[in-house]
């Protein structure tokens, strides 16, 4: 990969390395086979182990609960009912606040059209990853080759947290925005990359990351108007943030409460968060395990402490490979470094799901060794029902 590091610090592969053939041909058949996988085994669990309705929205259907519990039912509050009011209770109970605008306002469109919103999400959460590996096809292709662009393509798909991109959840739109405001802003367009970085920070807190994504590629770019460049790229992004705090403050009260909600959750603010709350958390974690008292939640903790482990050797080999200045490595360790930051383990599987560039040394790892390939698939396809089996154990 010597000639894949120069890439990496931001300056694109001469235009006769893309190739353009081909190109949705691989993205497709993993993108069907990893969404197939999920979607037979949640059927499977589903009626293996049927849940109970209660707590669950009136729109999943019973078959479905395992893809359509858990956050989807805060998601489709919002959209039925808008956000709650503040009487105290944010940060002490869980509240509807604690999550952004813009997979509600996909629900709340399909309500409007007399369509399933859950249904209606739920497709389209499915769809944006088929553009997320599109588009790391393509971004993969531009910076080095089509052969490694179809292995990145392959560990994406059937990558065992990319199961939280077929729920009717923001991961899978969160991940192809943030994707394609990258492959903007390499491709030198930065209005595109800056109104897709907005997309991306309407759909969850994190997704603001890829605006500074997108502000690093194009103040690397050589040549005159850099500063508009830059501004072009982060303005979308800091207008969308700006107007919901705007909006909270005129029709809640308050313009933090987002934020704040986050206490709920066992989250604290963003770097204190690691002080206040990480140890508490680690704390708690040692009594249950020292006594011997597992809760059903156990399985999550070693899952997410388990994948951010192998996160951590992921992002290290990006960063042996490429350096601290890359903006690959950049955006990696803050996708990685903003949950930790407000002091918790919790769903750190998905969350450093976002952290797409992670996924170039694994394809390389693959790549050094052809006999690994196997052994890697199965042991993915076995974490996948792992992570189905969660769901459906502890849906409502």
């Amino acid at each position: 990969m010597s000639t894949r590091a120069e890439t990496l610090t931001g300056t694109p592969a001469p235009p006769g390395t893309r190739v353009a053939e081909s190109a949705w041909r691989v993205p497709l058949q993993a993108w069907a086979a990893s969404r197939v996988l999920i979607l037979a085994l949640a059927l499977i669990t589903g009626l293996l182990i049927p849940s109970s309705d209660q707590g669950l929205d009136p729109s999943v259907p019973s078959a479905l609960a395992p893809l359509g519990a858990w956050d989807t039912g805060w998601y489709l509050d919002i959209a039925r009912y808008g956000y709650s009011v503040d009487y105290g209770q944010v940060g002490l109970v869980e509240t509807n606040l604690a999550f952004f605008p813009g997979l509600p306002m996909l629900m709340a469109g399909a309500l409007t059209l007399g369509l399933n919103p859950f249904a209606v999400s739920f497709a389209v959460a499915n769809i944006a990853f088929l553009f997320a590996l599109m588009g790391l096809h393509s971004l993969t292709s531009t910076l080095w080759d089509r052969r490694f662009a179809d292995r990145a393509v392959w560990c994406l798909a059937l990558f065992p947290p990319s199961l939280f991109a077929s729920l009717a959840y923001t991961e899978g739109l969160t991940l192809a925005l943030a994707i394609g405001a990258a492959l903007a802003a390499v491709r030198r367009n930065p209005m595109l990359a800056g109104v897709l970085a907005a997309g991306a920070t309407l759909m969850r807190p994190s997704g603001v990351l890829a605006a500074i994504l997108v502000a690093v590629i194009l103040a690397r770019e050589p040549g005159n108007g850099r500063v508009k460049r830059v501004a072009l790229g982060i303005t979308p992004a800091a207008v969308a943030v700006v107007g919901f705090a705007v909006w909270m403050q005129m029709s809640r009260g308050s313009a933090t409460l987002p934020y704040e909600a986050q206490a709920a959750w066992d989250r604290g603010p963003v770097l204190t968060g690691l002080v206040t709350h990480l140890p508490g958390e680690l704390v708690a974690y040692a009594t249950e395990f020292a006594s011997l008292d597992f809760s059903h939640e156990w399985s999550t903790v070693i899952r997410d402490i388990g994948f951010l482990g192998f996160y951590v050797l992921l992002l290290g080999l990006l960063i042996s490979r490429f350096g601290w200045k890359s903006p690959w490595v950049l955006y990696s360790l803050l996708v990685l470094a903003l949950p930790l930051g407000s002091g918790s383990f919790t769903s750190m599987a998905r969350l450093g799901l976002l952290a797409f560039p992670l996924m170039w040394p694994l394809a390389e790892w693959l790549e050094r060794d052809h006999r690994r390939i196997r052994p890697a698939a199965t042991v993915a396809v076995l974490f996948i029902a792992m992570g189905v089996l969660q769901l459906a154990v502890r849906a409502p």
